[in-house]
């Protein structure tokens, strides 16, 4: 398993257009094969975290090669990204919280 966690920062006047096109990617690589979540979410105004889960490596990195994903890319160029940092970490075992 793959759990893939940062945050991207834009402008704070662009939040409202970076959530519309963070709802767009998150909805279709939710749908993709090997996906188990992906959710970004408003830290602060101009300050994104995201959160992303998938079964391989494979799996995450086919999600790049699609159009989704380049027209988020275009979307957050846009929108003047000032900075993103992101860390990949490859999972051997999951287990509940509490149980």
């Amino acid at each position: 398993m793959i759990v893939v966690a940062g945050s991207v920062t834009v402008p704070p006047d662009n939040s409202e257009a970076f959530m519309v096109a963070a709802a767009d990617v998150s909805a279709t690589s939710r749908t993709l094969d090997g996906n188990i979540d992906y959710c970004i979410s408003m830290q602060a105004p101009g300050v994104f975290r995201f959160l992303e889960i998938w079964e391989t490596e494979e799996a995450m990195m086919a999600q790049f090669a699609g159009p989704h994903f380049g027209a988020f890319q275009a979307a957050v160029n846009e929108l003047g990204m000032a900075g993103m940092d992101g860390m990949k970490y490859e999972v051997s075992s999951v287990a509940p919280l509490f149980g």
